[in-house]
């Protein structure tokens, strides 16, 4: 007998591969996941999960943080109210956003001084700063957990895709379409035209008596009080690139990698009680792990368009030819959704519904998060 033949292939069960499958499957597609750490076993597990909104006036790029963050809230309290806690977060002016920035922004916000702070806790440090209702927290394995009901997942590695008569396999697998969803891997797909660099972060889930009211965030991050009892504190720490010789980070899987984590949770800490008081304080359990990014900070999403085989077809557009991307040459029914940064489970949600309504409908996908901007980008900058 035949082995089953899936819809669809998503590599990667971080957020973004995770909720890809979610929106196919919903959509009556066969659908399986495969991870080598399994679900969440990645950046995605060991993300703050900080839902919160990007101030500042109107670019383009907060303009889609912010819209995608009223998707996924709304998203995730629909899809398992009892793994996000929506409090607001207290924004507190640092060297990155100051006072002038965080009041002159778009986003309705409230000025707390430290007077008004007290009066909600006393357990606030001498601190001021802007509160904003849109804002949560959320509990990542959970969420991840729900996004894959009803798909099939498998627990493995992926050296290698193979394609033929319009179907792919890896190992006893196939599927008619590929979904490549993973993160700072190596892609199976080479994509020339944008480069994945890795974002390092730590999380601290905490316990604590004091009650904490809401997300606070200056240079790190402290979650109010979860359903379970414990508080997050995490800091995405440094970008990186080929260049660099040494990670002062504490993610065992760099190849930068130097073990520094009882100073950067001794950090974390002292960070964390400049802000807040928290008492008879236990820390539970500590999380690493590294977050694909890109230069521009967009996340990409779209069909994988394969760069020499379209600049062989249109040399062209080396010197600025203007060529439909209907035209340009992809691999056959291979897609992308990719650096998501430290705004994973912000941007995974809404970009996975944009992805599969451009698989199946064929909507267009906005410009600034398409692959094809960044190979339009690349061919014509040679």
């Amino acid at each position: 007998m035949d082995s089953k033949v899936y819809d669809f292939l998503v590599i990667g069960a971080g957020s973004a591969g995770c909720s890809s499958a979610y929106f196919l499957q919903k959509s009556g597609k066969s659908v399986a996941i495969i991870d080598r750490e399994g679900i969440a076993g990645g950046a995605s597990g060991v993300a703050g999960a900080f839902l919160s909104p990007l101030p500042g006036k109107k670019n383009r790029y907060n303009t889609f943080v912010n819209e995608a963050l009223n998707f996924s809230i709304d998203f995730y309290e629909k899809l398992n109210p009892k793994a996000i806690v929506k409090q607001g977060v207290l924004r507190v002016p640092n060297d990155n956003f100051s006072k002038e920035k965080l009041e002159n922004n778009d986003i309705e916000y409230e000025y707390f001084d430290s007077e008004k702070l007290k009066n909600i806790s006393k357990n606030f440090k001498d601190i001021d700063g802007y509160f904003y209702q849109d804002a949560a927290v959320i509990e990542p394995l959970s969420i991840c957990n729900k996004l894959v009901e009803g798909c099939d997942f498998y627990k493995r590695d992926v050296d290698k895709l193979v394609f033929k008569d319009g179907i792919y396999s890896i190992q006893d697998l196939k599927a008619k379409n590929i979904i490549l969803a993973q993160g700072v891997s190596n892609s199976l797909i080479k994509h020339p035209y944008f480069e994945i660099s890795p974002i390092f972060g730590l999380r601290i889930d905490a316990k604590t008596s004091t009650k904490i009211p809401f997300n606070i965030h200056k240079s790190i991050s402290i979650s109010t009080n979860k359903n379970d009892g414990t508080v997050a504190i995490g800091a995405t720490h440094e970008r990186h690139d080929s260049s660099q010789l040494e990670c002062t980070t504490t993610c065992d899987k760099c190849l930068f990698y130097v073990d520094k984590e009882k100073e950067q949770i001794d950090y974390l800490l002292e960070k964390a009680k400049e802000l807040v008081d928290l008492k008879d304080l236990q820390v539970v359990k500590t999380y690493k792990g590294a977050r694909a990014t890109i230069k521009s900070y967009f996340p990409v999403i779209g069909r994988v368009v394969d760069y020499k085989a379209s600049l062989k077809k249109y040399p062209s557009i080396k010197n600025g030819t203007k060529i439909s991307q209907d035209l340009l040459e992809y691999f056959p029914n291979i897609y992308i959704v990719n650096a998501l940064g430290s705004r994973g489970f912000v941007f995974a949600p809404y970009l996975a519904k944009i992805l599969s309504k451009h698989i199946l409908n064929e909507t267009p996908i906005p410009k600034e998060v398409s692959t094809q901007k960044l190979f339009f980008k690349k061919a014509r900058k040679g």
